[in-house]
């Protein structure tokens, strides 16, 4: 069991090291093969006002990703060939500004998707929410790694959030061929359980017959919600990977991609793999 068909995402330009050293490190965990995703977007028509005005194009966008495709499909093939991986890279024209769809279309048939998790305020060229949309939309596991700031890029101490969720079971199971190279493999549960139950005791047998040993950590939730939680227990317990479920509540309700994914995703420090 691996991922044999890794979908890198190289079009959050400012994350490109961390990407393809995060393509490195799985690749090579499961002698995988990397496909390369660089999307150019179309240009942008806003429609005229009035029958005397012209449309306005903007193609200001569309020209910083030609301006660079040479130099990140350079990056990304070196960083491949000096590993020893098997590659491909694939530039595609997207016929619309958004690539959202063009990157889901794409990663279907991948094993896993690696990309950037963009925050709210990012000046990066691209929709601050495509993970979120492409986790929902392309029935696929993505890694997600922070945009920005220092990263500690290991899975040997993995933390997973179980809420007994579809979300959380997927987001397991997904997960599993990092959960079996894994050193440590820590069951988060937030708050209270059934009387007399102990939450991801049910989880934790199932995973001991993968050959993972896993601990079962029920934490308060205190003042904090359940994905600051969450990324405190990651911390305290010095994991490189977080594994969560998106989307345990209504979409409409969470705003988009609100609630405990939201809140991990817009604060990421550390790979999180989320399955939807």
């Amino acid at each position: 069991m691996g991922y044999k068909t890794i979908m890198l995402c190289l079009n959050e330009i400012a994350a490109l090291p961390r990407l393809l050293d995060a393509a490195v490190s799985v690749g090579s965990k499961f002698g995988a093969h990397v496909r390369g995703l660089y999307v150019i977007p179309a240009a942008t028509v806003y429609g005229a006002e009035s029958y005397t005005i012209s449309p306005v194009v903007f193609d200001g966008n569309q020209t910083f990703f030609k301006d660079r495709q040479a130099k990140v499909r350079a990056q990304f093939e070196q960083a491949m060939k000096s590993n020893g991986l098997t590659y491909d890279f694939i530039e595609l024209e997207s016929e619309v500004p958004d690539i959202t769809d063009t990157v889901v279309a794409t990663a279907r048939d991948c094993d896993l998707i690696i990309m950037a998790a963009l925050r709210d305020d990012s000046d990066e060229p691209v929709e601050t929410d495509m993970l979120e949309r492409v986790a929902i939309a392309a029935g696929r596991p993505v890694l997600a790694l922070p945009a920005k700031g220092t990263l500690n890029l290991n899975f040997d101490d993995v933390v997973v959030g179980w809420n007994g969720s579809r979300e959380s079971s997927r987001a397991v199971f997904d997960a599993l061929p990092l959960l079996i190279k894994a050193k440590r493999v820590s069951i988060c549960t937030v708050g209270a359980g059934p009387d007399g139950e102990i939450p991801g005791s049910g989880l934790a047998e199932n995973l001991s017959r993968h050959g993972i040993n896993p601990e079962i950590q029920r934490l308060g939730a205190e003042s904090r919600n359940t994905g600051e939680t969450l990324l405190r227990c990651a911390r305290d317990y010095g994991a490189g990977l977080i594994v969560i479920g998106c989307y345990g509540h209504s979409r409409f309700s969470e705003m988009i991609f609100g609630g405990t994914t939201r809140h991990v995703m817009q604060n990421i420090d550390r790979a999180v793999l989320l399955s939807h």
